[in-house]
C-alpha cells in the first residue's frame, strides 16, 4: 500500500518540471493497469459466472454477445456502480 501511495503522490513531469497531481493516475503510467485489474476483478468473476465471452485489458473491456438485444441487457446489468467504471458502448 505504501508503494501505491507513493506512485499516486509522486506527481508528473511536464516540460521538465515536476507538477503535483490532484487525483487519479497519470495516463500511461504503470500503476493504472494494475489498479484497474484489482478493481475490475469482481466484474471478471461476474461475467465468467454468467458464461459470457469477454476480453479485458486494464480498464478496456469487450463483451461478446449474439444479438443487439443481448448486448443491451448486458450493458444495463453491468452498471457503473457494479464495475467501478463508466460503460461506453461502441468505443
Amino acid at each position: 500500500m505504501k508503494l501505491i501511495r507513493s506512485f499516486l503522490n509522486s506527481g508528473v513531469m511536464i516540460g521538465g518540471l515536476e507538477q503535483p497531481t490532484q487525483e487519479g493516475t497519470p495516463q500511461g503510467g504503470p500503476l493504472s493497469p494494475i489498479l484497474s485489474n484489482i478493481v475490475l476483478d469482481e466484474l471478471d468473476k461476474e461475467l465468467e459466472k454468467r458464461g459470457l465471452c469477454f476480453v479485458r485489458y486494464a480498464d478496456d473491456c469487450v463483451i461478446f454477445v449474439r444479438s443487439k438485444r443481448a448486448g443491451d441487457r448486458v450493458m444495463q446489468s453491468v452498471s457503473p456502480a457494479e464495475s467501478g467504471t463508466e460503460g461506453k458502448p461502441g468505443k
